[in-house]
């Protein structure tokens, strides 16, 4: 189809087309599961906990509570990324705010697999060397460790760093 119709749509040679951003987010089907069971294991063992009138059955009741409530956090902002690579750097949630550096403020940018207890972790750290920012990846996340380490090594520019 090398006809008038066709170069009406293709840009031309000249143009720079940007890519779509790399994103990750949490896994909001894990959270809500994980919150769901926390919360009726919770309901179930203080039902328990009052039909047997015995105060040790509530500490099961406070601990799976507790769990319910550290993972309602991901229910709700599971539209909310984690980290975001485009062309220009990255942006991630730190705390409770964004981070946001451009491909040539950063030293280094590392995906870390699992290491013992640890967690994968995409890590950055500032150009001065002060700062060292990460977001997760891995089973709580949309996005493996794999697709990370690729997505992240094709949006860095040559001498980004």
């Amino acid at each position: 189809m090398n006809g008038p119709t066709s170069m009406l749509h293709d840009p031309p040679p000249d143009a720079v087309t940007e890519r779509a951003p790399f994103v990750i987010l949490r896994r909001t089907s894990l959270y809500v599961v994980l919150t769901i069971a926390a919360f009726l294991l919770a309901l179930g063992f203080a039902w328990f906990a009052y039909d047997r009138s015995e105060p040790l059955f509530w500490v099961p009741v406070a601990v799976l509570g507790g769990l319910g409530l550290l993972t309602l956090p991901g229910v709700r902002d599971s539209r909310t990324p984690l980290f975001v690579a485009d062309d220009h750097g990255v942006r991630m949630r730190h705390r409770e705010s964004w981070i946001g550096l451009l491909w040539n403020e950063m030293a280094e940018i590392v995906v870390e697999p699992r290491t013992g207890r640890h967690d994968p972790r995409v890590k950055v750290v500032s150009l001065d060397g002060l700062h060292i920012y990460s977001a997760p990846v891995g089973l709580s996340t949309n996005v493996s460790v794999d697709e990370a380490e690729a997505a992240l090594a094709s949006r860095r520019p040559p001498a980004a760093y």
